[in-house]
């Protein structure tokens, strides 16, 4: 069904779409080259963020509502359209195992410490097969009402920390060289680009104009959030525990404490950041059955869900085994793909389209 999504709700699929697994990854990636300056990091990238956001708004009030590849093959070639469809059908199996991983490994660490990891694997893609044969009108209502948990969070995690707050561990401000500012700004540039999935949920927007809004707000508010924890977690700890330690921002929430009533805040952040991850998991899963469905010209898809997903689990279990190779690649080799997937393919048909709609419309003048 089309048309099922609202604006708000698209925003905060955009949210949940980059921030559950940005505010583990990115803080200690941005740690290591910034130190103290590492708000000018996320700043820095929330600007090129805006930006590729628009390219993918502008992209989206193109189509019109069509799905993206059913246009892109209108506008340019069906075989053009097949093949950049199996790139980015390869490209979000990928990326929905990652997320699926970085989440194993947390639940690994943190909480189910001898449960083997096939299982945890398995069960949490189970979930989110159910989520995904719900449809995108049910994720996004669950999503909606999990990041008003955020908002419940935020206020009482900026309170409690006021007491743990020291200014001077932000100083001396300015104090690296523009390059390391940039070698701190790509992986987080690369997790920016993920708004990029709009276009694979487009079809589903009651108001597909308003795309670039879309994206942009969603951008903004992912930047704020990154920007706030970052700074919050320098100020209590400073910058060497930061980008030394697996999860800083559980580290800095777990000495808040809220009277009797609330002792320890953290509860109620896991709760949120586990759900999160699950609406992280479903987006991308529907967008990587989307993309499927797109290539392959299919209508019921739900016997190749099943695949896709044991796939997913495959490469889930086995690529990624070692979290230290997982660490390595979303902090050096991630950013090529996402610029060349989200930034650079969109880009390029763009031009295209671009280019060939004025030779296309002087040939029906001519005739």
């Amino acid at each position: 069904m089309k048309g099922t999504i609202g604006t708000f709700q698209a925003v905060l699929l955009v949210v949940s779409a980059i921030f559950p697994t940005a505010i583990v990854v990115l803080p200690i990636i941005i740690g290591k080259y910034l130190e103290q300056d590492s708000p000018l990091a996320v700043i820095f990238s929330g600007l090129i963020g805006l930006g590729i956001a628009w390219l993918i708004g502008t992209i989206i009030k193109a189509t019109g509502g069509e799905p993206f590849l059913g246009w892109a093959g209108r506008k340019i070639s069906p075989i053009f359209a097949v093949v950049i469809g199996i790139l980015l059908l390869q490209y979000y199996m990928d990326l929905t195992t990652n997320v699926l991983r970085v989440y194993v490994n947390f639940i690994k660490d943190n909480m189910l410490l001898n449960t083997p990891t096939a299982i945890t694997a398995v069960i949490i893609m189970l979930v989110t097969l159910y989520m995904i044969n719900r449809g995108i009108e049910a994720i996004s209502r669950i999503n909606s009402i999990v990041n008003l948990m955020l908002l419940m969070v935020i206020p009482l995690y900026l309170w409690g920390l006021t007491k743990h707050i020291d200014l001077h561990r932000l100083l001396p401000i300015f104090d690296h060289s523009a390059a390391s500012l940039t070698l701190a700004s790509l992986t987080p540039i690369g997790w920016m680009s993920e708004v990029s999935v709009l276009l694979f949920i487009a079809p589903y927007f009651k108001f597909p104009q308003k795309g670039t809004f879309i994206g942009v707000i969603g951008i903004g508010l992912v930047t704020l959030g990154m920007f706030v924890e970052i700074l919050m977690t320098l100020a209590v700890f400073g910058p060497q525990y930061m980008k030394n330690i697996a999860y800083p921002i559980f580290s800095t929430i777990s000495i808040i404490q809220v009277g009797r009533f609330i002792e320890n805040l953290d509860v109620l952040f896991i709760s949120y950041w586990t759900m999160s991850v699950y609406m992280k998991l479903a987006i991308f899963m529907f967008a990587t059955v989307q993309c499927f469905k797109q290539t392959f010209h299919i209508r019921n898809d739900r016997p190749y869900i099943v695949a896709l997903s044991i796939v997913i689990i495959t490469e889930c279990l086995y690529t990624w085994r070692e979290p230290e190779k997982l660490n390595i690649f979303n902090e050096e080799g991630r950013i090529i793909i996402f610029l060349l997937f989200n930034i650079l393919l969109p880009l390029g048909i763009l031009i295209w389209t671009r280019i060939k709609e004025p030779v296309i419309k002087r040939k029906e003048y001519k005739t």
